[in-house]
């Protein structure tokens, strides 16, 4: 009985955090997971940037990834290349308009290895 409860608490959303859970990130953006990576997004006026990290939220180089976010904004679709920058340590883009802080979409991530996942943003 309590195992049936508990999987109908769960499936309902009203019991503890799933893994999947979004949360906020170590630079205020939403982190999300993508595969076996965590993606934090973070946006700021019109720039777009991807932090990555590993399952044990260790960061990892951006070098070799590319990235492609699908943004709902303004009741429009905002579609933003992201690839690595100068510094290696993020990903990042540009929106050709002005993004809120907290936006909803997707981010499809394509690892070196040619792998890709995606990460729902809500």
């Amino acid at each position: 009985m309590r195992a049936l409860l508990a999987s109908l608490l769960l499936a309902l959303g009203l019991a503890g955090a799933s893994a999947h859970e979004q949360r906020i990130g170590p630079r205020g953006g939403m982190l999300v997971d993508a595969g076996s990576y965590h993606i934090e997004l973070v946006t700021s006026e019109t720039m777009v940037e991807i932090h990555l990290s590993d399952a044990q939220d260790k960061p990892l180089p951006a070098a070799g990834f590319k990235a492609l976010a699908i943004l709902a904004v303004d009741g429009k679709s905002a579609r933003i290349t992201l690839e690595p920058a100068p510094d290696g340590a993020k990903l990042v883009g540009k929106a050709s308009d002005a993004l809120p802080k907290r936006v909803k979409g997707a981010v499809q991530l394509t690892a070196p290895d040619g792998r890709t996942s995606t990460g729902r943003i809500n």
